[in-house]
């Protein structure tokens, strides 16, 4: 029997009592050319290898082109898409299967090219990375392409403008401080890295509360969040150079308020992780499973969905260790694969039948 509760795995704020044992895995990803888009693809949380998926949404009901994240809102029992050239968030059952059509589509011109989002059902909010440059905050029942934010933290590239925010990846919400953060980067020649946190009801030309910054940091790929063990974990890909064959992988624990020139608490790292990617590869992103307490990692290329992967860690994994979990190939995504978020099915739906 396949029961409900989802959650992100890009750490929305739930209540962490009773939870389940087991928890599914979704992936969607990018494809470029494909009349009918790149499905979101289900998998089981013990699945390895080659493993197919256990259900999939696709088809053109679904209008997806490319779902390239995906997040749940607790009590809504629905998920969240980032259609990141689709240009919109699309919102479906959390337990669809098939060629099904979305609930509703939330499509004004100011959310652009739409990354990572965050629905945060206990303030009726559904914070965005929109336009690729700002984190801008709509109702959670918003939809259509006239409906209006409630607020934005602006771009921070303008003159005189304090944000920080220059090409977020990696909408977080921390509820022990109430603040979203993102992975973002300096200005050039440098571009160095850091970790970027603004107060959830910010707005406008704000000062981010604190920053992470420091050569921990200087490549970030990725940002996640415990909420449980008040972790966060920061990955980082080695830059390509001239001569270059192998780029070095590391996944950075810190304390959840970490600022500053902070220094992990320890790292995930070595040839037993498979972190280390072969030059022209990159990482899609890092998420967190707070069901199964794990690191989730994905990987791969934009000409070979064989070179595909998602990798999992235990969440308290520390140093050279082999990841709990390892997918590759076309079935992981039948192009390039995108982020990760977990499906945990032990819970029943409220009218008692199987999705």
């Amino acid at each position: 029997m396949r029961k409900s509760l989802l959650t992100t795995l890009i750490a929305t704020t739930l209540t962490f009592t009773a939870l389940p044992a087991d928890a599914d895995i979704v992936l969607g990803g990018f494809q470029f050319g494909q009349p009918l888009g790149h499905p979101l693809r289900v998998f089981d949380a013990d699945a390895q290898g080659a493993d197919l998926p256990i259900r999939e949404i696709s088809g053109a009901d679904t209008q997806l082109d490319t779902p390239a994240t995906g997040s749940y809102a607790a009590g809504e029992e629905v998920i969240y898409v980032s259609d990141y050239y689709g240009r919109a968030i699309r919102v479906y059952p959390a337990f669809a299967h098939g060629n099904v059509a979305p609930l509703r589509v939330l499509n004004p011109p100011l959310l652009g090219q739409p990354r990572r989002s965050v629905p945060l059902p206990q303030f009726g909010e559904l914070a965005v990375i929109a336009s690729n440059c700002c984190i801008y905050t709509w109702p959670l029942q918003a939809s259509g392409d006239q409906a209006a934010p409630l607020r934005g933290i602006s771009y921070g590239g303008n003159s005189g403008s304090p944000t920080e925010l220059r090409n977020p990846t990696s909408l977080i919400h921390i509820p022990s401080s109430d603040e979203l953060a993102v992975v973002d980067y300096s200005d050039g020649p440098s571009y160095d890295g850091r970790i970027i946190f603004h107060a959830r009801t910010a707005t406008g030309y704000v000062a981010p509360t604190r920053m992470i910054t420091g050569s921990a940091v200087r490549d970030p790929w990725g940002l996640a969040h415990d909420p449980v063990g008040h972790r966060l974990f920061v990955l980082t890909i080695e830059r390509e150079s001239s001569g270059m064959t192998i780029k070095h992988g590391r996944i950075l624990v810190f304390a959840e308020d970490a600022s500053g020139d902070a220094q992990p608490l320890h790292v995930i790292e070595g040839a037993a992780t498979h972190l280390d990617l072969p030059v022209g590869y990159y990482n899609s992103n890092l998420g967190f499973d707070p069901w199964l307490r794990r690191i989730v990692v994905t990987a791969g290329t934009d000409n070979d969905p064989a070179n595909n992967r998602l990798l999992t860690f235990a969440a308290d994994a520390s140093g050279n260790v082999a990841p709990v979990q390892e997918l590759v190939g076309s079935n992981v995504s039948p192009y390039t694969v995108g982020e990760p978020f977990a499906v945990p099915p032990d819970r029943l739906f409220a009218n008692g039948f199987d999705p």
